[in-house]
């Protein structure tokens, strides 16, 4: 459960206040530089190292959804790499080797492949850019692995989780994340399951987009191995009438209904199951565990959803800063990831950064992916933090929480 809100009692300095506001900059000028050009055609590659100018300021890229259905995941998980970033200064310092750190966000489209390919190419024509927060969703991730591998640009996404995005890129290895992934999340759904609920039968639901259905998989496949009958069904992203399905879903009254997917689909689907008549246990899935998109418009009928993946505890310390620096609390799954994954990109710059007789940085992309992947932040936000040889976080320090919607708000809870 998220813990209560309460500002410090002594002021933020006002350059870390400032950083959400060249965030929003640097969206609101993406489409506008594109129109006119202004994209630079930087040299990068593996071998090639990053050089930033005497006086030029570091950049940390974040790529995520900010406008659309998935836009308050996709903007939190901005904000959330802003917080970190504005907590990685005041811990260490507003510069790096005599540079300032700027934040540059794109708008990936989330599941839109072809917008995160966009994403990609206005930030890696950024001078300056030492690395990537993002992509947001898997979908979008998969198409530009390969991108910023060959530009020797480290990716560290704090919410891709589908299971096999890390084994698909290429040699040398450049993308981490500090999320989990959809197998983690489909098994501690199923095992709530099998531990909680005596469950013989159960409807599993994918958005049929990949990342719903690799979690749809996860799960199914953890069910059937224990002896439970699943039935699976899919619906259309954009749809909003989920009468029928609701409808053969209560007549058939299933131990349990899971849906692996987004909102608003998510929040529709379980009002319409109510509707129907269906009144057993509802599981939902990080993509659905957002404050604002599911509990706000389902009101108490929200109350005993279940979902997996949700937002581990964070300290009282960073939501006081994250509230005084954006201004709200955090509605979304992953805000701790995001800001783990800026400050895991930050140490390893100032780990590796070479600071030149004229002031310049020269960073060897392949020496800041080897900081990054044994990273010092052992214990983050988001619970302890370690990668395996291939980026994805080591399961024993996942950070996969459970939680039930009660009161109006997200409990975390143990089984």
């Amino acid at each position: 459960m998220n813990m209560p809100f309460r500002f410090r009692s002594r002021a933020i300095p006002l350059g870390l206040t400032l950083l959400l506001a060249l965030a929003l900059v640097a969206v609101a000028c993406g489409e506008e530089e594109e129109k006119e050009g202004e994209i630079k055609d930087i040299e990068r590659s593996p071998d090639t190292p990053i050089v930033i100018s005497a006086g030029e300021p570091i950049i940390v890229g974040v790529s995520a959804a900010l406008i659309g259905p998935t836009a308050t995941q996709g903007t939190e998980s901005r904000d959330a790499t802003v917080v970190g970033v504005a907590r990685w200064k005041e811990a260490n310092g507003d510069q790096i080797k005599g540079h300032d750190i700027e934040i540059h966000a794109a708008d990936d489209g989330c599941f839109e492949a072809d917008i995160t390919e966009l994403a990609a190419e206005r930030l890696l024509g950024i001078e300056g850019l030492v690395g990537v927060i993002g992509p947001m969703c898997s979908d979008g991730s998969a198409a530009v692995i390969s991108t910023y591998a060959n530009a020797g640009v480290v990716m560290i996404s704090g919410s891709a989780t589908r299971t096999d995005l890390t084994l698909i890129q290429p040699e040398p290895k450049f993308f981490f994340r500090t999320a989990y992934t959809n197998a983690g999340e489909g098994a501690l759904q199923a095992r709530y399951v099998i531990a909680r609920l005596d469950a013989a039968t159960a409807y599993v639901i994918d958005d049929s987009e990949i990342y719903g259905e690799d979690l749809a998989n996860a799960a199914q496949d953890a069910l059937e191995e224990s002896g439970i009958e699943v039935t699976r069904e899919s619906i259309v992203p954009g749809a909003v009438d989920f009468s029928d399905l609701a409808g053969r879903i209560a007549g058939d009254n299933p131990d349990v209904v899971i849906f692996e997917g987004f909102n608003p689909e998510g929040a529709l689907l379980y009002r319409q199951l109510r509707d129907a008549g269906y009144s057993g246990p509802f599981i939902g899935s990080d993509g659905t565990a957002v404050a604002s998109d599911f509990i706000e418009p389902l009101g108490d009928d929200a109350e005993g959803a279940i979902f997996a993946g949700c937002s581990p505890t964070l300290p009282e310390e960073f939501l006081d800063d994250y509230v005084g620096i954006v201004g709200s609390e955090p509605v979304t799954a992953f805000p701790g990831q995001y800001a783990d994954a800026a400050t895991i990109l930050l140490d390893a710059v100032a780990e590796v950064a070479v600071e030149q007789a004229d002031g310049s940085l020269v960073i060897e992309p392949l020496e800041l992916r080897d900081a990054v992947s044994m990273p010092k932040l052992l214990a983050g936000l988001s619970g302890a933090i370690a990668f395996d040889e291939n980026g994805d976080r080591l399961a024993e320090s996942s950070g996969l929480a459970m939680c039930e919607v009660e009161g109006g708000e997200f409990v975390n809870f143990r089984f």
